[in-house]
C-alpha cells in the first residue's frame, strides 16, 4: 500500500517525461527537417486543391496532413503536432490493449515509438501518421461495440470509409478485425464475417478505381500512400508498426495464462516500470542510430540558412560535413561567393571539380527543386524560371519557394499576367498571403518595381541575346552572361572558378584582366596561386597592369615547388604528405585532385 501513491505518480511522470523528450527531439534535432517538409508543399484554401486529394485513396488523411504541415513554418508548432500524434498513438493503443487485458506499460509505448521513428524520415509526413491513427481509432470503436451484428455492420461500412480516408493503411484494420473476429468473438457467423472483411479489402479497392477514383489498377491501389515510396529503413519500421497489433492479438490468445500474466498483464509496478524504461531507452537509442539521419539534418539546416541568406552560418555548417557531396558543395560555393570569398577560399573545401559549382538537370526532383535558385542569383532569369517550373511539374505540387521564384522571375521579365497567376495561388495560403500582397502592389503600380533594388539589379543583368540552353551547359551560359554583361560579378567569379576547377589556366589568364572591371583592389589568393603555376609554365608575365602577387604567396609557392620537385615517394603518399601543408591551395588541387573522375564525391544526403 505504501507504494501505490508512488506508482500512481510514476504512471503520470513516465508518459509525461517520454512525450517531453519526444517534443525536444523534433524541436531540436529535427526542426529543419520539419522546415523542409513545409517548404515542399503549400496548403491552399481552395476547392480545386481539396478535390485534388480526393482522386486517390487516402487523400483525406493527406489533405489533413497538408493542413497541419503548413504550421511547421514554426518548428516548435511542428514538434508539438508530431508529439500530439505520438501521444494519440499511445492513448489509442492503451485503450485497445485494455480491452484485451494487456496492462503492461511497455506495450502502449511501442506504437508511439514506431510513429516517432517513422516521422524522423522527411518522406513520411504527418498525413501518413493520421492514416495510421484513423486505423487505430476505427478498431478502437469496432471492438467497443458489444452487439456482434452491429459490430459487423459498423466494421464493413466503416472500413469502406476508412479506405477512402486512409488508403492502404486500411489493410492493417482488415488484419486486426479478422483476427479479433476469429479469436475473440463466439458468434457462429464469425468465419463468414472474417471472410467478408478479406473479400471487401480485396475487391473494394478494385471497384473504387473504376467508380470513385478513376485511376489505373496497380499495387499502389491496395498499398499506397507510402509503402513503396519510403526509405529502406522506414519501410521496415512501417512494416513493424503494421504487424505489431496482429502479432500481439495472436500472442494474447495462444499464450498460457501464467506467461500471459507475467508478460502482458503484470500492470504498473516498480519492476515493470523499470523494465519498460530500459526497453524504451534502448528503443530510443535505436531511433537515434537508425531512423535519425544526421547528414540529412545537417543539409536541411544548411538549406534553411540559405533561404534566410545567412551565408556565414552556411559556411560554418558546411565545415562540419565530414564528407564531400555535390549538394553540400553547391551551397558551400554559393555561400563563398555571397561572402566575397570564392576567389580566396574555394580550395579550403574539398572540391570535386566543376560539378560542385551547380547542379545538373537530373531527373530527380531534388536537383530541380534546389538548382533553380543558382540561376536566379546569377541573373539567368529565363533559366531560373524554367528550372522552377519543371521542378513544380516533377513534384506534382506547388511549393512556396518555387512559387516565389516564379513570381520574382516573372516580375523581372515583365510578365505581369504570369506573376499574377502564381500570386493568386500564394493568396490562397495562410502564411504567404502577406508576401503575395506585397508583390501584388507591383502589378497595380509598376513604378514600384523601380524602387526594388533586387528586381532592378536583376533587370539590369537580363540577357540581350539568345542562345541555346542544353541540360548541362551552365559553363557556356556563364560565358554568355559575361559577354552580354561584363559587369555581372557572379558570372565572372563562377566562370573563373570553373576554369580553375577544370585546370584551364590559359583561359583563366585570358580573363584575369576583368579584375579591373569589378574594381578588385588586389588579386584573390587562389588567382595568385593559379597565375604562379601558369606563368611558371609559359615563362611569361600575364599579370594585369596595376596588380601584383603578394610576397607571402610567392614564397609559399617556391617552398611548394621545391618540395614537389624533390619528393620521391609514391603518388598516394605524396598526396597525404602535401595535404597537411598545402591542402588549402590551388597547387594541391592542380596536382593531386582528379576532378574528371570526382572519386572523392559521396552520395548526396538524400540517398
Amino acid at each position: 500500500m505504501t507504494n501505490s501513491p508512488k506508482i500512481g505518480l510514476l504512471q503520470k511522470l513516465v508518459p509525461g517525461a517520454f512525450f517531453i523528450v519526444c517534443f525536444l527531439y523534433f524541436a531540436i534535432f529535427n526542426r529543419y527537417l520539419l522546415a523542409y517538409q513545409e517548404q515542399i508543399q503549400l496548403f491552399r484554401f481552395d476547392w480545386n486543391y481539396f478535390t485534388g486529394f480526393l482522386i486517390r485513396p487516402g487523400g483525406l488523411a493527406e489533405y489533413t496532413g497538408a493542413f497541419l504541415i503548413q504550421f511547421y513554418l514554426n518548428p516548435v508548432a511542428g514538434a508539438f503536432i508530431i508529439t500530439l500524434s505520438a501521444f494519440a498513438a499511445y492513448a489509442l493503443a492503451g485503450y485497445i490493449f485494455r480491452k484485451y487485458k494487456i496492462s503492461g506499460m511497455l506495450w502502449s509505448f511501442i506504437p508511439a515509438l514506431l510513429l516517432i521513428a517513422l516521422q524522423s524520415d522527411y518522406l513520411f509526413n504527418i498525413g501518413y501518421a493520421l492514416g495510421l491513427l484513423l486505423v487505430l481509432t476505427f478498431f478502437a470503436i469496432y471492438i467497443s461495440v458489444r452487439n456482434d451484428y452491429i459490430q459487423f455492420v459498423f466494421g464493413f461500412i466503416g472500413w469502406l470509409l476508412l479506405y477512402l480516408s486512409a488508403g492502404g493503411f486500411s489493410l492493417l484494420a482488415t488484419m486486426i478485425c479478422i483476427l479479433h473476429t476469429l479469436l475473440f468473438t463466439k458468434n457462429r457467423f464469425r468465419l463468414l464475417a472474417a471472410s467478408g472483411f478479406a473479400l471487401i479489402a480485396l475487391l473494394f479497392p478494385y471497384l473504387a478505381c473504376h467508380t470513385v477514383f478513376f485511376i489505373p489498377i496497380s499495387r499502389e491501389v491496395w498499398f499506397d500512400p507510402v509503402l513503396f515510396t519510403l526509405g529502406e529503413i522506414t519501410k521496415y519500421i512501417l512494416l513493424l508498426f503494421i504487424v505489431y497489433f496482429p502479432l500481439l492479438l495472436i500472442v494474447i490468445k495462444i499464450l498460457p495464462d501464467p506467461s500471459k500474466k507475467t508478460w502482458l498483464q503484470s500492470g504498473w509496478n516498480m519492476k515493470t516500470i523499470l523494465a519498460g524504461m530500459i526497453v524504451i531507452i534502448v528503443f530510443t537509442g535505436g531511433i537515434k542510430k537508425y531512423a535519425y539521419n544526421p547528414r540529412l539534418s545537417l543539409f536541411f539546416e544548411i538549406d534553411h540558412n540559405v533561404q534566410q541568406a545567412k551565408w556565414d552560418k552556411v559556411l560554418e555548417l558546411t565545415s562540419r560535413s565530414r564528407e564531400t557531396n555535390r549538394l553540400i558543395l553547391y551551397y558551400t560555393n554559393l555561400a563563398l561567393y555571397k561572402t566575397g570569398h570564392l576567389g580566396d577560399r574555394l580550395f579550403y573545401y574539398n572540391q570535386i571539380g566543376v560539378p560542385g559549382l551547380w547542379l545538373n538537370r537530373e531527373r530527380d526532383e531534388i536537383s530541380l527543386f534546389l538548382g533553380g535558385e543558382f540561376f536566379y542569383n546569377l541573373a539567368n532569369i529565363n533559366e531560373a524560371y524554367r528550372w522552377a517550373f519543371d521542378a513544380m511539374l516533377a513534384k506534382g505540387q506547388s511549393p512556396p519557394r518555387l512559387l516565389k521564384l516564379l513570381v520574382m522571375t516573372s516580375l523581372i521579365n515583365g510578365d505581369f499576367k504570369v506573376a499574377e497567376k502564381y500570386l493568386n495561388i500564394l493568396d490562397q495560403s495562410m502564411f504567404y498571403r502577406n508576401w503575395a500582397k506585397h508583390y501584388r502592389n507591383y502589378l497595380n503600380d509598376p513604378g514600384l518595381l523601380l524602387k526594388d533594388p533586387e528586381i532592378v539589379g536583376k533587370q539590369h543583368l537580363l540577357l540581350k541575346t539568345d542562345f541555346v540552353s542544353g541540360s548541362n551547359d551552365s559553363g557556356i551560359a556563364l560565358k554568355q552572361l559575361l559577354e552580354d554583361h561584363p559587369d555581372n560579378r557572379m558570372a565572372f567569379e563562377y566562370y573563373m572558378a570553373s576554369l580553375l576547377l577544370d585546370k584551364n589556366l590559359a583561359a583563366f589568364s585570358d580573363n584575369i584582366g576583368r579584375l579591373k572591371t569589378f574594381g578588385y583592389k588586389e588579386i584573390p589568393l587562389h588567382y595568385e596561386e593559379a597565375l604562379l603555376v601558369y606563368m611558371g609554365s609559359i615563362k611569361k608575365n600575364v599579370l594585369p597592369v596595376g596588380y601584383g602577387i603578394h610576397k607571402t604567396t610567392v614564397q609559399r609557392f617556391q617552398d611548394y615547388a621545391k618540395s614537389y620537385s624533390s619528393y620521391s615517394g609514391s603518388p598516394e603518399n605524396a598526396a597525404t604528405s602535401f595535404n597537411k601543408s598545402y591542402g588549402n591551395t590551388y597547387w594541391f588541387y592542380f596536382h593531386f585532385i582528379n576532378s574528371l573522375k570526382s572519386s572523392n564525391e559521396s552520395a548526396h544526403p538524400f540517398n
